[in-house]
């Protein structure tokens, strides 16, 4: 007989507001459950005190009558935690319904189960996580009286119950990886990850023997690779599904040029040099679209339907394809065709939707592929490297969900496409730790390959990259997005480049595109968030970052390997590696001292800027560049003038003292890059040499050219000289008030390219 799932309660309150310190309980709910049978049911209403605000009778249903003679919450409040006791508390958002009642002295040590926290990772690509959403997405009826505190806890129960089924088909190695996330104690699903580990441990006889122990060590190094990778849905996909992303079937719709020809007199081509307004209707725009693909001519179209339909441009596009001859001229390439959407959405609806209901009425399947933008796949090599271990700090508890939820991701998803997941804006961090991008920055050592060359998951066919690369080299029809055709066309490696017939969708957001991507920002908790994902000397005397994961490897006559402790003592670094981390310190004190004196020149700025007169030209600006006003937020431009304040000289200093010291880090980086792949390669015994010590290697060459580049940009602006780009020196944005952080000197040197608003004239 198996062991009996443990006793929960859901619970859901209605209150008059969002502030536990200032609104009142409206409604309390709570189901007692084992497994999917319900022990006992808790539901009253309560007395508020004071009136319920009109929007919550709108939303609750709750009117003033109904709250007559109904009790005051100091009266159900021993009933309740008597009925609730220290069982764990599942509910959507539970902290919040939590916080009202330990405001109030209740459960306050209950293990929380929060299905909102347990809806966002297990289900990654889901559009919204409110829990009708959630609901609706696991096949769960939502009955019309949400927000009714009953309605809503028996929902919640119901929600837990379908995502817990969900997580026990979890593969148990993954489940490990979860319940061991180096995230806050007070994450809410960190202990239920746990608890369910402890379970399924001992479902299954494995309690305390190691998911992979000796022997999956010695398979990993004959692999080159980590076993966990053959969970991977690409691991059980066939070659033949892979070439290409294919054509969906869809209904037949009539011949398209009889639809389109309603379409007439709303839809006006103009060549980009015709002397005279083009014809109106659909047969125009066809033929100027073949026209200019066949003689790689330019055309502007502009189409007038609405709704982001560019039929009359795209079903041109798709028969010059089909046409294409079946015996090619001589010093002929294959037709393809480039297709750059304005956004990811914009471009999965293109795939999904739009492009197979114009194949199919021209009843074609050319192949069709994406390819993301920079940074825009989920690289395997990341995520079994460094993604997971300690490297700059304890995980927040945003972070810690973004990598659960990458984790459950990583084994659906056939492409790796961060299009697929849908992050908050909170969990982008974690995104960063495990996204391509840096794979074919070279080595410190020229004689060594590039992570891209020498990984061993590509070699083997578990790169999302190279998967990816390979569909768009196969493909007809390649479809991106504007940052992704600047990201590639900018690339050594273009692959967009050779497709000659290109399709600009919204064209007339590619400046503003290009604006952004070409924008770049020299910013101290960048600069200092690089510098201890490198290594820090912690307060009690451990080091933590890439180096102390390495130290095993780094250290002279080391074992090899990784650490396999968050932080490492100083007994377990030697004399070179101390002075590594002595090198990062005196690099952050300078990254600090610099913004510190960026401050005081903005200051200066500030204080005498609006004074100046230039004798009535550029009405409203001061003569550095800015413009007159007491604004604090107001940007000072770096331009010949801004040597005449007192304190530049000061930043001129420090920011020679910092681009030494980035250097010196950029050596040292460089060297413990070396040491590790070298040390890889010394060792032949079974148990090391399965890319570990590559894998921080490679996340160090990574850093090592992102703080070149700052250095660069920082050259660049502090030169002060002509040139195509502007440099401004601003502060960040200010938190919104509710938001607590430790407030530290921040300032940014963002270089946009020289073009300024409607009405400015600027002047380098």
């Amino acid at each position: 007989m198996g062991k009996k799932p443990p006793v929960r309660v859901a619970l859901d309150l209605e209150t008059t507001g969002l502030q536990a310190e200032h609104d009142a309980i409206l409604e309390v709910a709570a189901i007692k459950f084992q497994g999917a049978t319900v022990l006992d049911t808790l539901e009253t209403l309560v007395a508020p005190g004071r009136p319920v605000p009109y929007r919550v009778q709108r939303l609750t249903g709750i009117t003033p009558q109904q709250l007559t003679g109904v009790p005051q919450f100091e009266s159900i409040a021993q009933k309740l935690q008597q009925f609730i006791g220290d069982l764990p508390i599942v509910g959507h958002s539970i902290p919040f319904d939590v916080g009202f009642l330990r405001r109030r002295g209740l459960v306050r040590n209950n293990a929380l189960i929060d299905t909102f926290e347990l809806a966002t990772v297990l289900l990654p690509s889901l559009p919204s996580y409110n829990l009708g959403q959630v609901a609706a997405a696991l096949g769960i009826m939502v009955a019309p009286e949400r927000h009714r505190a009953m309605v809503d806890t028996e929902l919640a129960m119901q929600v837990f119950l379908a995502l817990h089924q969900r997580l026990q088909a979890v593969d148990l190695a993954l489940l490990k990886d979860l319940a061991n996330l180096d995230a806050p104690h007070n994450w809410p699903l960190l202990a239920f990850f746990r608890q369910e580990l402890r379970f399924r441990q001992e479902k299954e006889g494995l309690r305390g023997v190691p998911i992979r122990g000796s022997l999956g060590d010695r398979f990993a190094a004959q692999l080159g690779m980590d076993p966990r990778v053959l969970s991977f849905a690409i691991a059980h996909e066939s070659d033949a599904q892979v070439n290409a992303v294919q054509t969906p079937q869809v209904e037949t719709t009539p011949p398209a040029l009889n639809i389109l020809e309603q379409m007439k007199n709303i839809i006006e081509v103009i060549p980009e040099q015709a002397n005279q307004a083009a014809p109106l209707g659909y047969r125009t725009a066809r033929k100027a679209v073949l026209e200019a693909l066949m003689q790689r001519t330019t055309l502007l179209m502009e189409v007038t339907l609405g709704g982001s339909d560019y039929t009359p441009a795209l079903l041109p596009a798709l028969e010059w394809l089909t046409d294409e001859p079946f015996e090619k001229q001589p010093g002929t390439s294959p037709r393809r065709l480039l297709i750059a959407c304005s956004n990811q959405q914009s471009a999965r609806r293109l795939i999904e939707t739009v492009l197979p209901r114009l194949q199919a009425s021209l009843k074609s399947q050319l192949p069709v592929a994406y390819l993301a933008e920079h940074g825009g796949y989920l690289c395997t090599h990341r995520w079994f490297g460094a993604a997971l271990r300690r490297t700059s700090g304890e995980l927040t508890a945003e972070q810690a969900r973004g990598l659960a939820k990458q984790g459950i991701w990583a084994q659906q998803t056939l492409t790796g496409e961060r299009s697929e997941l849908t992050m908050l804006p909170q969990e982008i961090t974690a995104w960063e730790r495990i996204s391509s991008g840096v794979e074919r920055i070279p080595s410190a050592d020229g004689r060594i390959a590039s992570a891209y060359d020498r990984c061993v998951y590509r070699r083997k066919g578990y790169c999302f990259v190279s998967r990816a690369e390979e569909r768009v080299k196969t493909a007809k029809i390649v479809v991106t997005t504007h940052a992704g055709l600047l990201d590639d066309l900018t690339h050594s490696h273009s692959l967009l480049a050779a497709i000659d017939r290109r399709l600009i969708l919204d064209a007339d957001l590619l400046e503003e595109e290009m604006s952004r991507w070409s924008s770049a920002e020299l910013e101290q908790t960048h600069l200092l968030g690089l510098l201890n994902t490198i290594g820090t000397e912690l307060p009690d005397g451990r080091y933590q970052g890439l180096l102390a994961l390495g130290a095993p490897a780094l250290r002279e006559n080391g074992p090899g390997g990784l650490s396999t402790t968050p932080t490492v003592s100083k007994s377990e670094v030697d004399t070179r590696m101390r002075t590594w981390f002595q090198t990062l310190h005196h690099a952050s004190d300078a990254v600090t001292n610099l913004f510190s004196c960026y401050g005081q020149l903005l200051e200066e700025f500030l204080q005498h800027g609006s004074g100046s007169n230039n004798g009535g030209r550029d009405k409203g600006r001061n003569s550095y560049g800015g413009r007159s006003n007491d604004r604090t937020d107001q940007p000072l431009r770096l331009t010949g003038e801004t040597r005449n304040l007192g304190t530049w000289t000061d930043v001129e200093r420090a920011w020679q003292q910092t681009a030494q010291r980035l250097q010196h880090v950029i050596d040292l980086v460089h060297e413990a890059e070396r040491v590790l792949l070298t040390t890889q390669r010394s060792h032949h015994r079974l148990d090391v040499g399965s890319g570990e010590e590559d894998s921080v290697a490679s996340e160090l060459a990574a850093i090592a050219w992102k703080l070149l580049e700052q250095k660069r940009l920082g050259q660049q602006a502090m030169a002060l000289a002509e040139s195509d780009m502007v440099y401004w020196l601003r502060m960040p944005p200010a938190p919104p008030p509710f938001v607590q952080q430790t407030v530290q000197q921040r300032l940014v040197v963002p270089p946009v390219p020289l073009t300024t608003p409607s009405g400015e004239h600027s002047h380098p």
